[in-house]
């Protein structure tokens, strides 16, 4: 009777577990179709579509005429089946943005100039209505390596693309040797703002 009982207990949890399962890749399934629905400009089901997310890179002139080279990658967000499977791992990892918001997404920048390489994250979105318009943020990596005295990139806005040329127009901010930012109403090149368009790396 006891071998009958633990043979039915372990048939119980087996079920279970594949039902748990199951329901997992039911669920994994439905956001990734979901995802690719509303989320076209990161994932796409033909593999020839041009999407977003990936690698750019362009070049552009500074306030200071300084001429620096910018690479870019916009990465592929993480959709809700994978947020709540790794919820617990990527709470302290960066690599795709984890909000519910359909529009957001996140990514690293370099640029590197004589002055030396400028480290950023980014932080954006696509317009609500039409997702190859879009603006993003920049954000030094790590505060106390940013490249100083420099016009640092601070926002990319009016930002369109389509297929393997990103347009954009980047403002900046000034900082001081000291890290402080500084700027000057009656100097035009704190107000300036430099259109510039970027090519897809391909791999």
């Amino acid at each position: 009777m006891d071998s009958k009982k633990t043979t039915g207990c372990v048939l119980v949890l087996v079920i279970g577990a594949c039902l748990s399962f199951g329901v997992y890749k039911c669920k994994y399934y439905y956001s990734k179709w979901s995802d690719n629905r509303d989320r076209p400009w990161a994932y796409s089901s033909d593999q020839g579509t041009k999407l977003l997310v990936g690698k750019w890179e362009g070049s552009f002139q500074d306030p200071d005429k300084i001429t620096k080279e910018i690479k870019l990658e916009i990465f592929e967000p993480v959709t809700e089946a994978e947020r709540e499977a790794n919820a617990s791992k990527r709470s302290r990892k960066r690599g795709g943005i984890r909000t519910k918001d359909k529009r957001s997404f996140d990514g690293l920048a370099s640029v590197k100039s004589k002055l030396g390489t400028e480290e950023y994250e980014l932080y954006g979105a696509v317009d609500k209505t039409d997702y190859h318009r879009l603006y993003f943020n920049f954000r030094p990596v790590d505060e106390d390596k940013r490249v100083l005295p420099n016009f640092l990139a601070l926002e990319a806005d009016e930002g369109e693309w389509k297929d393997d040329q990103l347009t954009v127009t980047l403002s900046f901010a000034y900082h001081r040797k000291d890290g402080s930012s500084y700027s000057d109403s009656a100097d035009p090149r704190h107000e300036m703002k430099v259109r510039t368009t970027l090519k897809r790396i391909l791999p």
